[in-house]
């Protein structure tokens, strides 16, 4: 009898074992949407096979910057969509921008060596007016200036980016406050100041970083 116990018992943690472990339908289905949100966080509206120019600005989408096609073009920034850092940058030194905001790109227009063309959609206008630049176009991020990864630089540091500007900052930089655990957002201390209304609002009930006043 206590053999036969024992095999029941067994045979019952078992089977609970089997129930913890269990995947069911919907478990799958929130994990594909956190990984879709997850891809759209990194990559936008990005396309791998098609140049985004004809679709004009776009809300989001990632961006790359080619120094290869910048030497000797100082002061000349340039942005290119993920499919133009593949197909006509391919093997060139590029700068990866992450997202940016309402961005056309730029390849092989106005901004790049006459002798270069974009292979995807050749015939461009010579420059896109509307876009914005700023440092990370030539490779340097924070308000120390300096590219990332920075083979320079030995303390490692977590990169921050500001939501207002878009441009990325190192943790320390940020003007010797701590950055909270738990934050939704970051505001840089020249966006602050530059657009004073966001101090209207309480930062201390704010998902938005009270670490966001950088020094520079």
């Amino acid at each position: 009898i206590s053999a036969h116990h024992n095999k029941i018992m067994a045979a019952s943690c078992s089977d609970q074992d089997s129930q913890e472990h269990t995947v069911s339908l919907q478990d799958v289905i929130e994990e594909d949407e956190a990984l879709h949100e997850a891809a759209c966080a990194v990559l936008g509206a990005s396309d791998d096979a098609h140049c985004t120019y004809s679709k004009g600005h776009l809300q989001r989408q990632a961006l790359y910057s080619c120094s290869t096609c910048q030497q000797g073009s100082e002061g000349r920034q340039a942005g290119v969509c993920l499919a133009c850092s593949l197909h006509c940058h391919d093997g060139h030194t590029l700068h990866e921008l992450y997202t940016k905001r309402n961005f056309r790109c730029d390849c092989g227009n106005g901004k790049f060596p006459s002798d270069f063309k974009c292979t995807l959609i050749p015939e461009k206008a010579p420059e896109n007016v509307d876009n914005k630049y700023n440092h990370n176009f030539l490779g340097c991020y924070c308000v120390c200036d300096r590219p990332y990864p920075d083979t320079e630089d030995e303390e490692e540091d977590e990169m921050l980016q500001c939501v207002v500007c878009e441009d990325w900052f190192h943790s320390r930089h940020l003007g010797g406050r701590a950055v909270p655990l738990e934050y939704e957002e970051m505001v840089c201390n020249a966006c602050m100041h530059s657009h004073s209304f966001l101090r209207a609002y309480d930062m201390s009930q704010s998902s938005v970083a009270q670490a966001s006043v950088v020094e520079g």
